[in-house]
C-alpha cells in the first residue's frame, strides 16, 4: 500500500465518526485507530515474514520521545472520560491550566459511578489526549502535564 493511499484513508478517518478501520489488499493490511488527538497506524505487509511486519511498530515507539519534564496522567480504569462534572459546568482542566498534585482533572464514569481522577503532578497541562465522552481503557494516557525541573 503506497503512502498516497494511506494518507487518503487517514484523511477519511479523520473527517468521519469512525474510530477504527481495517483495510486489506494485495500489498498487505492497514489498521488505523482514532482516539482523541492521538492516531495510531499499523501497517503489515503480508508478503513478508511476521518478524518484518512487527519491526515498524517497535521503531514507531522508540521514535516518540518526550522531554523528562512531561508527565502522563493515565486512566485508572475502563470507562467514559468526562472533562467536567456536568455538561453545563466548566471543565476541570484545560490546555494551559496550572494543576496541583491531588487536583481533580477529569471524571471516568464506570458502571454509572463517577470516579474523579486526580493529577499526580503539579504543573501545566500541555495536551489533552482524549475527547469528552470518549471511552477509555485502563492505563490509557489522558493528559500531558509539564512539571518544572
Amino acid at each position: 500500500m503506497d503512502l498516497k493511499n494511506i494518507k487518503a484513508i487517514y484523511k477519511f478517518l479523520k473527517e468521519t465518526d469512525i474510530v477504527e478501520i481495517d483495510v486489506e489488499g494485495p500489498d498487505g493490511k492497514l489498521r488505523m485507530k482514532r482516539g482523541g488527538v492521538v492516531h495510531e497506524v499499523i501497517l503489515e505487509n503480508t508478503s513478508r515474514p511476521a518478524k518484518a511486519a512487527t519491526a515498524p511498530e517497535s521503531k514507531k515507539d522508540s521514535a516518540i520521545e518526550k522531554p523528562d519534564n512531561i508527565k502522563i496522567v493515565t486512566s485508572p480504569m475502563v470507562g467514559t472520560f468526562y472533562r467536567s462534572p456536568s455538561p453545563d459546568a466548566p471543565v476541570f482542566a484545560d490546555i494551559g491550566s496550572l494543576v496541583k498534585t491531588g487536583q481533580t482533572v477529569c471524571i471516568i464514569e464506570a458502571m454509572k459511578l463517577m470516579n474523579e481522577v486526580e493529577c499526580e503532578y503539579s504543573g501545566k497541562v500541555v495536551s489533552i489526549l482524549v475527547e469528552n465522552g470518549q471511552p477509555v481503557e485502563y492505563g490509557e494516557p489522558l493528559f500531558h502535564v509539564e512539571v518544572s525541573k
